[in-house]
């Protein structure tokens, strides 16, 4: 038979298992995180250049500094326009022509909103935070002499706000979105520009 004291520490172990249990019990399940698709121009048709060669031109340069975010992004708006590049652009060898297609301006903003204040705050669903995506690209086609002999640029910009009920997997999803739809913007404005500055040079 146990003395008082082994029943104790018996009593003390079983509980001290116990509660790591029960506290795990108490907690819900965490959301997965999401896996977005990749944002892909790949089902537009091609741009085919007179040229011999292509250059993707990275200018814009992340500050790594709030409120800016591109830089923490699985996709971000530069990484999406050099796959547009992938995607949509090819060469003829046609021409000794070099093409240059610049990325200027790839930026992504969070800014966050105020609540509603005092007790109507307590009734009101708010939007909490503001994201907006600038996209800038320019195309630039220079001759063997290395003069300019066409030149086309385009850019867009999109906001949305996000509410105190959203997740992250919502969160994630808003920017996907503002992204994509932002570079869609740009993608349908470079080419009606390219067409019309180099009608000459692209079919």
């Amino acid at each position: 038979m146990p003395t008082n004291m082994t029943f104790h520490r018996r009593s003390l172990l079983l509980a001290s298992l116990a509660l790591p249990l029960a506290l795990a019990a108490c907690q819900s399940p965490q959301p997965e995180r999401q896996v977005l698709p990749e944002i892909s121009f790949a089902h537009r048709p091609v741009l085919t250049f007179a040229a011999s060669s292509v250059d993707t031109i990275t200018e814009f340069k992340p500050s790594f500094q709030p409120p800016y975010i591109e830089h923490l992004l699985p996709q971000p708006p530069a990484r999406v326009a050099e796959r547009w590049v992938r995607d949509r652009v090819r060469l003829d060898n046609s021409q000794p022509n070099s093409l240059r297609i610049i990325i200027k301006d790839a930026s992504v903003i969070e800014q966050d909103i105020a609540k509603t204040p005092g007790l109507r705050g307590n009734f009101t669903t708010d939007q909490v935070a503001r994201f907006e995506v600038s996209i800038e690209m320019a195309a630039e086609l220079r001759d063997a002499r290395g003069f300019k002999v066409g030149e086309a640029a385009a850019s867009a910009k999109r906001s949305n706000t996000l509410s105190e009920k959203a997740t992250l997997n919502d969160r994630d999803r808003l920017i996907h979105d503002l992204i994509r739809l932002t570079m869609t913007d740009v993608d349908a404005e470079l080419e009606k520009s390219i067409r019309a500055y180099m009608p000459l040079y692209v079919r």
